[in-house]
């Protein structure tokens, strides 16, 4: 899959649920969680997937983001 620009909004939209869930196993705020999609849509927008999903793609910096944030916090 080559695709210049993923439509953001609709990614969100079919993650949404397994966004929400994310986030409360995480215990992460609702201002937390919303820095977390902000900061990995706008690095989606910036890049060039060749051969990936940005669905899968987006899910997974989500997941990365929200581990960091764990370590951070010391947990």
């Amino acid at each position: 899959m080559d695709q210049l620009r993923p439509d953001v909004g609709s990614l969100l939209d079919q993650l949404q649920p397994v966004l929400e869930r994310i986030f409360r196993g995480y215990g992460l705020s609702a201002r937390e969680a919303e820095t977390i999609v902000e900061e990995s849509c706008r690095t989606l927008v910036g890049k060039r997937l060749r051969h990936q999903d940005p669905l899968i793609w987006l899910l997974h910096d989500v997941v990365e983001r929200c581990e960091r944030s764990r370590e951070e916090k010391g947990f």
